[in-house]
């Protein structure tokens, strides 16, 4: 009986949350003339959340990817986050001026480059993200 009682209780409880967990999420798109008056400067903002309950151990070594149309058009290390810090990554591309220019989709991928992954990051469930801009 005492063994029944143990795993009832072991199945009732909640399950251990995650030591540090990433979150790409909020993508931005700002549209700046550039110098040259034939394009523009397209800034994409994204931020990249902690919302595990740990910080990352330092000189946890990660980036986060920019690509369009399956291709890496930007890349930028960030650096080790503490439980519920984010960072803000911006991408900078300059297109050509258009009088209308259609809607693009970019993804949005971050990468861990260290090999510590099960305390920088416990699940890759939120480390991608599509936006249509």
């Amino acid at each position: 009986m005492l063994p029944f009682l143990v795993a009832v209780a072991l199945a009732a409880a909640p399950p251990s949350p995650c030591p540090s967990d990433l979150l790409v999420a909020n993508p931005r798109l700002k549209v700046v003339r550039a110098t040259d008056m034939s394009r523009y400067n397209y800034v994409v903002t994204v931020d990249v959340t902690n919302i595990g309950i740990a910080a990352q151990p330092d000189g946890t070594r990660q980036h986060l990817s920019l690509l369009r149309d399956g291709n890496a058009i930007g890349s930028q290390p960030i650096p080790a986050l503490g439980a519920n810090e984010s960072y803000a990554a911006a991408f900078r591309q300059q297109l050509p001026h258009e009088r209308k220019r259609a809607p693009f989709t970019v993804e949005f991928r971050y990468v861990l480059d260290s090999k510590n992954a099960a305390r920088a990051n416990c699940t890759s469930v939120n480390d991608r993200l599509t936006a249509t801009l």
